[in-house]
């Protein structure tokens, strides 16, 4: 599901900032500016969907910024983006009244602009923590191709089965791109009392006036339908985000080949744990095993079995939690639902990981 959050748009007109402020006063009542920088008033609003009211004063004009969220139009939470563009073209509808409504102004469409929007790609998931390899990977493969000044990895300590487990990570891509993705229901149920059952894998791209313009041509409100976002914007992020994907996984099975070169039966174990960082599934070991070994197919398929054991104790007794085997159909999953990029993932004992592309 690819669908909008939160965004900030703004209009520049040439109107006298005191009138567009007390309007903003007569709408919503009792609410006073809350923060004064220069010539800048901000209204913290917090009604419905509406964020909060920026006026600024600049030479003879007035930028006036409005801060929402598509998501929660219509619903108490943001747990599910908006993903409809007629129900987007309502919302728009409705910044637009409110903007004509504080500047005693005729506004169009066409005339709002975005300064950052909020494109996420969100999909329903059995288990968060089964994703864990892939996720780790993808913070690896953003980590060595990304200079990020800003990046944070998020995780949670169950009491109960006592271990840790990751909720999510956010990357700073660029100046005006910001990428998190992460456990919405965690975060979800952390802030409402109506929780949500089941589990909510979202990435969620940040971007800025510039980045809108460098992805989608156009930071113009009514110019993009969440159509032409998925086609466009998310189509060009997804495919710079799958070659860095795609690089890591190739370098980690570089690694296993290395490392594990010469193995003997005894050490295959303790190859295993050393190596869990860079092991994204159980049937990737178990090709380079096949691939290194020197005996023949039986005693090839015990040290196989060896890998299971090894893995399955990392899995159950390791921190974090994750999951070392299926994360062929979860990296498929995740390619093309998350990242957008329609792909078929095969993993064999004989062939190895192989990612094509459609």
């Amino acid at each position: 599901m690819v669908g909008l959050d939160r965004a900030v748009v703004w209009v520049e007109l040439e109107v006298e900032a005191d009138l567009v402020i007390l309007a903003i006063q007569k709408r919503f009542k009792e609410i006073q500016p809350k923060k004064l920088a220069g010539t800048t008033q901000t209204f913290i609003i917090n009604q419905d969907n509406i964020n909060e009211i920026k006026v600024r004063e600049k030479q003879d004009k007035v930028v006036v910024k409005i801060d929402f969220s598509y998501a929660r139009f219509g619903n108490l939470d943001n747990l599910y983006p908006l993903s409809d563009s007629t129900k987007k073209m309502i919302v728009d509808m409705k910044i637009l009244t409110i903007l004509e409504d504080i500047t005693l102004e005729k506004i169009s469409l066409s005339q709002i602009k975005y300064d950052y929007l909020e494109i996420c790609i969100q999909e329903d998931i059995k288990s968060f923590y089964d994703f864990h390899n892939i996720i780790i990977t993808f913070y690896k493969a953003l980590s060595r191709n990304i200079k990020a000044k800003e990046r944070l990895q998020f995780n949670n300590f169950d009491v109960n089965q006592d271990f840790f487990y990751s909720t999510g990570f956010i990357f700073q891509m660029d100046k005006g791109w910001k990428l998190r993705l992460y456990s919405k229901s965690h975060e979800h149920n952390k802030k409402n009392i109506n929780k949500s059952y089941g589990a909510k894998m979202r990435i969620e791209h940040k971007l800025s006036s510039t980045m809108i313009k460098y992805f989608g041509y156009s930071n113009i409100v009514e110019d993009l339908t969440i159509e032409y976002l998925k086609e466009s914007v998310v189509n060009k992020i997804g495919l710079i985000l799958v070659k860095y994907l795609t690089s890591e996984i190739e370098r980690d099975i570089k690694i296993l080949l290395e490392k594990m070169k010469g193995y003997k039966s005894r050490e295959i174990k303790t190859l295993v744990r050393d190596l869990q960082e860079h092991i994204l599934d159980e049937k990737v070991v178990g090709y380079i095993i096949t691939t290194l070994s020197e005996k023949g197919s039986r005693q090839t398929i015990r040290y196989r079995i060896q890998v299971k054991e090894a893995l399955e104790e990392a899995q159950t007794r390791g921190s974090p939690k994750r999951n070392n085997f299926g994360n062929k159909e979860r990296l498929e999953f995740f390619i093309n639902n998350l990242l957008q990029i329609k792909s078929k993932v095969k993993c064999s004992y004989s062939e190895g990981l192989t990612i094509s592309f459609m």
